[in-house]
């Protein structure tokens, strides 16, 4: 028995890996790319900070928030996960002006603005790059020593 079984073990593995190939790529070539960040949506919306949350209360998604009233109601406007981290982070305090670009997104159940730029006494600094992805201290920080983006 197993003589007969070790025949097949290279046959049994190959038709494993097809078959684990098959579930991974055939879904995603089936189904439309679906960007999370696209530009060509992006929205700038002005008003005043009403709260600052260094992290996210229950419900919303990770990272600072900015809480902002503006014009059209209040908007939470989400500042990725390092937004109000490290050297070279935005320091905003309630009651202040600030202009945030980025794309409004439904994240369970509720409206949030994904910002990719925070512009805060007259200074513009990225929270994301284009792609949505969310820039990092470090990253902030290569910009600023090379005078990119504020």
């Amino acid at each position: 028995m197993r003589r007969c079984f070790g025949k097949f073990t290279p046959l049994i593995a190959g038709l494993l890996a097809g078959l684990l190939f098959a579930i991974l790529v055939v879904p995603l070539i089936a189904q439309p790319a679906r960007e999370f960040y696209n530009v060509r949506e992006e929205v700038t919306l002005s008003g005043t900070v009403s709260s600052v949350l260094r992290g996210p209360a229950p419900g919303m998604i990770w990272g600072g928030h900015l809480m902002i009233d503006t014009l059209h109601g209040k908007v939470d406007a989400s500042l990725g996960r390092w937004g109000l981290e490290g050297k070279g982070a935005p320091t905003v305090k309630p009651g202040q002006q600030v202009e945030v670009t980025g794309i409004i997104k439904t994240v369970r159940n509720k409206e949030v603005l994904v910002t990719r730029t925070l512009k805060v006494n007259g200074k513009i600094y990225a929270m994301r790059t284009q792609h949505g992805i969310a820039v990092s201290p470090q990253a902030r920080q290569r910009a600023a020593e090379k005078g990119e983006g504020q």
